[in-house]
C-alpha cells in the first residue's frame, strides 16, 4: 500500500505560507508503514488539480488531499474530485445544517456560498469538522482512496486524527499497528539517536526521534499480524529504551511538559515562584498553558533582561513570595550580528530543594527565550527527581 500527498492553494505556490500539512502527513503515514511515493503542490486550478489526483490514482492507493476545501470560488478539490470520478455534487442538508449551527453558534449568519461546503458525491463520505467549517471528504473509488482535508492545520491535524486514521488503519486488514511516542527532556536528538544505536539499526520495531517544541520525542511503532503481537514488541522497546533513557523520560503520548511538571509539584505538595529576567515570561506562560496551574504557581515576575550569576539571587528572591520553591531565571545577551545572539541562560532553584544550571546557546534573540522556558523546565524537573 503506498499513498501521495498533495498540497493545494496558490498561496503555497507563491511562497506565502509554508507547507507543513505535508511533513506532518508524511511522518503519520510513515508510521503506518505506508511509503510516499511523492509529495505535490498544485494552485487553484481544478483541470491541474483533477490532473494530478487522477494520475496519482493509477499508481498509489491513498491521495491524501489538503486544502481546497473552503466557501471560496478559488476552492476547488470537490469540484476536481467529482470531475476525476465523473460524479455530481449535490447538497447533504443534514451537513448544511450542521455549518449553519457552526455560524449561528457565534452569532453569525451562514454566507450562502457556504453551501458548496455541504457538497457530497455518492462516492464520498463527509468527515466533520468541528472547529471549522470545511467538512472533509473520505471518496473510495474501487480499491483506492482519495482523502480530502482542509488546509488549516489545526483543522487538519484533528480531523486526520480523529477521522481519517481510523478509516486508513482498517485498511491494513493484513497488519496491525501499535504506536507510542515517549517525550523527554534534558538530552538532545543526536543523543538520543546515539544511545539509542543499537535499538535503531534493529529496524522492528521502527523508531524514530524528533526534535519538538517540548524536548525530543521517540516514536516507536511495531507492525504485526494481530494485536497482541504488535503491542508486545511495542512495549518490550518502551521497557529497552526506558532502561537507557528514562531518566530524560517525562511522558507518553498526549502528556504534556506542563501537566508533567506540575503533577510532581502536587505529588510533593509544593508550589513555585518564577523571577524571570531575560527570558520573556516564557516558563511561566509554560505552567500556565495546564489548568492546574493555579494550585501550584504562585507568582511570576518578570525583568527584560538578566545578568551573569544572578540566577541564584532570583531564585531566593522567588521564594520570599510564600512558595515552596523558588525558580530563577536570568538570561545575558550579546549580540553578534547576523540577527543572532550569544547568551547564557542560567536557571537556579531554591527553598525547599536546591539545583542550577548554566545553557550557553548562540541563535535567534526569540528562540533564546522559548528555549530558556525548557531549560528551567529541565533544571526543575531534574531538581524535583533527585534524591
Amino acid at each position: 500500500m503506498r499513498a501521495q500527498i498533495l498540497s493545494i492553494g496558490d498561496e503555497l505556490l507563491g511562497g506565502y505560507i509554508t507547507d507543513t500539512n505535508s511533513t506532518f502527513l508524511e511522518q503519520q503515514l510513515a508510521l503506518l508503514n505506508i511509503p510516499v511515493t511523492l509529495v505535490t503542490q498544485v494552485g487553484d486550478n481544478r483541470d491541474r488539480i483533477a490532473e494530478v489526483i487522477a494520475r496519482a490514482l493509477t499508481d498509489v492507493d491513498i491521495v491524501v488531499c489538503t486544502g481546497g476545501v473552503g466557501p471560496t470560488e478559488d476552492d476547488l478539490t470537490r469540484e476536481a474530485i467529482s470531475q476525476v470520478l465523473g460524479e455530481q455534487p449535490v447538497i447533504d442538508y443534514g451537513l448544511l445544517e450542521i455549518i449553519r449551527n457552526f455560524f449561528s453558534g457565534r452569532g453569525l449568519e451562514m454566507p450562502e456560498r457556504n453551501q458548496k461546503q455541504a457538497w457530497v458525491i455518492p462516492s464520498s463520505q463527509p468527515m466533520p469538522n468541528p472547529i471549522g467549517t470545511a467538512p472533509g471528504w473520505y471518496v473510495r473509488t474501487g480499491k483506492k482512496v482519495i482523502v480530502a482535508m482542509p488546509g488549516v492545520p489545526r483543522e487538519m491535524f484533528r480531523m486526520w486524527s480523529e477521522q481519517v486514521l481510523p478509516r486508513i488503519s482498517t485498511l491494513r486488514f493484513d497488519q496491525i499497528v501499535r504506536s507510542t511516542t515517549l517525550k523527554t527532556i534534558g538530552i538532545g536528538e543526536s543523543m538520543v539517536e546515539q544511545t539509542l544505536d543499537t535499538l535503531v539499526k534493529r529496524a522492528d520495531p521502527v523508531i524514530a526521534t524528533y526534535a519538538k517544541d517540548d524536548g525530543v520525542h521517540v516514536r516507536v511503532t511495531a507492525i504485526a499480524e494481530n494485536d497482541h503481537d504488535a503491542s508486545s514488541r511495542r512495549d518490550a522497546c518502551v521497557t529497552e529504551i526506558e532502561n537507557l533513557i528514562g531518566a530524560y523520560v517525562y511522558g507518553r503520548d498526549e502528556d504534556s511538559l506542563s501537566g508533567a511538571l506540575l503533577g510532581l509539584l502536587q505529588t510533593l505538595g509544593y508550589t513555585v515562584a518564577i523571577c524571570d529576567a531575560g527570558g520573556g515570561g516564557r516558563f511561566a506562560s509554560l505552567l500556565a498553558e495546564n489548568p492546574g496551574a493555579d494550585s501550584v504557581l504562585i507568582t511570576s515576575t518578570m525583568q527584560p533582561i538578566g545578568s551573569e550569576g544572578l540566577a541564584q539571587h532570583f531564585a531566593k528572591s522567588a521564594v520570599e513570595s510564600d512558595a515552596t520553591l523558588g525558580v530563577g531565571i536570568s538570561v545575558s545577551y550579546e549580540p553578534t550580528g547576523s540577527a543572532t545572539w550569544a547568551a547564557l541562560v542560567e536557571v537556579a532553584v531554591a527553598g525547599a530543594r536546591s539545583g542550577y544550571k548554566a545553557f550557553p546557546i548562540r541563535t535567534s534573540y526569540e528562540e533564546v527565550q522559548r528555549r530558556s522556558a525548557l531549560f528551567a523546565a529541565e533544571v526543575l524537573r531534574s531538581t524535583l527527581i533527585s534524591d
